[in-house]
């Protein structure tokens, strides 16, 4: 009896030592699975806190240059790097395994190479300058109803807010500026937000308009006569400059009239007697 006593104790004792050492393996796995998953995800968060930081700043970028150029869908600028560089991936490929001669390829990859990365970039460029231009343009009709605006009563802020629903119909880009403007009054002072204004359409016109409003604050002057004179003259700029290209228009047309006509006519006065000559000399 006492011997099998001592069996079952002895037995018992081994099964728990055996599981007692299996679930010290088992927890020690699981620590080092847990360790190693911990650095490794703190080694991935940190790759990608990088890249998404460098990331940002491209969109954030891009955003921008998207938005000068008229293009004020936020979501296309994440687009805009993966097409680009997709395109031109498939433009080198196409290149590569084509049937072309060797220094043809690389002709025409770097052609392909130069064309892809500059010319976007170049069309959102001269985008820029044609909002920055026609914006400039509709400004003295914005400025007219903004002058029957605070004629009515309204403040400066108040005209503001209101034009930049107003004129979403009349003109998309100026629309725009005037509801960024609006919004970033409402953060900040309207001061900061007009001086942002000029920075963004650095024409003349704007920084009149910006000027005039920021004196207004300032001194507290009467404004909305002074809007309606500042659209006038602001026409009248634009007469002026349509006049100067105009004038301009005479010199540049004799460019092409002496390529196109002058030497055709001198061609066609001597070309009779060049044959003549060539004619007797043979002769």
């Amino acid at each position: 009896m006492i011997g099998i006593i001592a069996l079952l104790v002895i037995v018992s004792i081994a099964i728990a030592y055996t599981v007692t050492v299996v679930i010290n393996k088992q927890l020690l796995k699981s620590n080092i699975n847990h360790f190693l998953h911990e650095r490794e995800q703190r080694a991935l968060s940190k790759i990608n806190l990088f890249f998404t930081s460098i990331g940002h700043k491209h969109h954030v970028d891009l955003k921008n240059k998207l938005i000068d150029a008229g293009i004020y869908n936020s979501q296309l600028a994440k687009y805009y790097l993966p097409l680009k560089f997709g395109t031109l991936l498939v433009a080198q490929l196409l290149i590569i395994f084509g049937d072309i001669e060797l220094d043809s390829k690389i002709l025409l990859g770097t052609g392909t190479l130069i064309a892809i990365l500059l010319i976007p970039d170049g069309i959102l460029a001269l985008r820029k300058k044609h909002v920055v231009a026609k914006t400039s343009r509709q400004l003295p009709y914005m400025l007219d109803m903004m002058a029957v605006c605070i004629q009515t009563g309204m403040t400066i802020e108040s005209s503001l807010s209101y034009l930049s629903k107003e004129l979403d119909d009349f003109d998309k880009d100026l629309c725009y500026h005037i509801r960024k403007t609006s919004d970033g009054a409402k953060v900040q002072s309207l001061e900061k937000a007009l001086f942002d204004l000029s920075e963004r359409l650095p024409t003349h016109e704007i920084r009149s308009f910006t000027l005039t409003l920021i004196q207004n604050l300032q001194h507290g002057t009467s404004i909305s006569n002074v809007l309606s004179d500042l659209a006038e003259d602001m026409r009248k700029m634009h007469v002026l400059g349509m006049e100067e290209k105009i004038g301009k228009l005479a010199a540049k047309m004799s460019i092409p009239l002496i390529l196109l006509i002058m030497f055709p006519i001198v061609i066609l006065i001597l070309a009779p007697g060049m044959m003549q000559i060539s004619l007797d000399v043979g002769s």
